[in-house]
């Protein structure tokens, strides 16, 4: 099979392979898989036979960036006109503690493949797109966008448990409607032990990417089988629910959002969303996020009032009030009821939000002090502007505080 990318050819890419040696470098991994498969390229991960400052020093020669961002496993970061290359040379792990590996460099193209986690991740190409598959299964395994680890699949995982997520990873994006390889599946399942070793944020950032595939709910399913989904989110094991927002995502032609799809595999339970986001290291925004989801007490429902709508989608916060209608439209059996929470979730998001005139600024100017009286008027000012439906104006404001709070 031979690649035929604009990548491979551009200016960039042939200034990066003009300052190594001919033949030393190749193109690995997720490029060549997603050229192979017709799926979008993201990542450039060029692979060389040239040990790693050697790299860097010819690269600078010829007057491109270069940062050692991991030059202990081999692996430098090359910037060309703006165009990001990864470049690691070749190697083999000489120990592994089924979360970081020692390794020795290598010229061989063969030992380099040996150690990579599954046959389609370990394809290389040239700059002229011929593409080199030094486990010989690779190729047959695109064809029929198999996962497989390559050789073992048990010392594949005790070398990174992380490739067992990877594995249903994978699959979700790239097989997501085949049967999983067996002797992988297996493996997963008797080693899953090894994935509470593993840091949190690289579990986060894995399941972040399974939750974004296009249609992962088979994949979950059989991750809830093999007792993974129960090891990873205990609080979030409803695979049932995954279907049924993927459905709806489908349906009105959304973007899979990773977020959403997790809420729809969880209970409204604010602290086992505290203990869930506290466990995988989530960021400030993802808990405030899926937290808001979690405890939000709002009447929010459909066929109230337009402006008892309006209050309470402003309540929750938009984004709260758009992911529980989103949810409930598609949890819900009745279509039309399904339609009536959809129809909540379109006037959240395209509801023009109103800003609340009134600042510290313009009460102090009336001559209410700083401090806790500043405080309490804003509230109450707040509170009478949304029990109006956000119709009080500024200056009808600002006299309601001088009445009830200028000294």
């Amino acid at each position: 099979m031979k690649l035929d990318s604009d990548w491979l050819t551009s200016s960039e890419t042939k200034k990066l392979f003009a300052a190594l040696p001919k033949g030393s470098a190749r193109f690995v991994g997720g490029c060549v898989r997603n050229a192979l498969l017709g799926a979008p390229v993201a990542d450039y991960d060029v692979a060389t036979t040239i040990a790693p400052r050697q790299v860097a020093k010819l690269l600078k020669a010829v007057g491109i960036a270069v940062h050692e961002t991991g030059l202990a496993h081999g692996t430098l970061t090359a910037v060309v006109d703006g165009i990001v290359y990864e470049i690691t040379t070749l190697r083999r792990d000489v120990s592994t503690d089924g979360r970081r590996a020692t390794v020795e460099f290598t010229e061989d193209w063969a030992e380099d493949a040996r150690r990579r986690d599954f046959t389609m991740n370990a394809l290389y190409a040239d700059l002229d797109g011929k593409t080199y598959d030094p486990t010989g299964q690779g190729l047959d395994d695109i064809k029929v966008r198999k996962v497989r680890f390559v050789g073992n699949a048990v010392t594949r995982i005790e070398e990174d448990y992380l490739r067992i997520l990877r594995f249903f990873r994978f699959n979700a994006w790239y097989s997501a409607d085949k049967a999983m390889d067996a002797d992988g599946l297996t493996a997963c399942r008797e080693l899953k032990a090894g994935l509470k070793t593993l840091s949190a944020e690289r579990v986060w950032s894995e399941l972040k990417k399974l939750l974004s595939a296009p249609a992962p709910f088979r994949t979950v399913n059989v991750m809830s089988a093999n007792g993974i989904l129960e090891t990873l989110l205990p609080e979030a094991s409803n695979s049932e629910g995954l279907q049924l927002i993927c459905a709806l995502e489908k349906k009105h032609a959304l973007t899979p959002d990773p977020y959403v799809r997790l809420m729809a595999m969880s209970a409204r339970d604010e602290l086992a969303m505290a203990r869930l986001c506290k466990r995988l290291k989530m960021s400030n925004k993802e808990k405030a996020r899926l937290i808001q989801w979690a405890g939000d007490q709002t009447d929010l429902r459909p066929g109230l009032p337009g402006k008892d709508t309006k209050i309470a989608i402003y309540t929750s916060g938009k984004q709260a009030a758009m992911d529980r209608a989103m949810i409930r439209s598609a949890g819900a059996e009745d279509p039309i009821e399904s339609g009536a929470w959809w129809r909540l979730y379109a006037t959240a998001r395209d509801w023009q939000w109103p800003e609340f005139p009134v600042t510290g600024k313009d009460l102090i100017t009336l001559g209410i002090p700083h401090g806790e009286k500043l405080g309490k008027a804003l509230a109450a000012l707040k509170a009478l502007w949304i029990r109006s439906g956000f119709k009080v104006e500024k200056a009808q404001l600002l006299t309601a505080a001088q009445m009830l709070f200028k000294k």
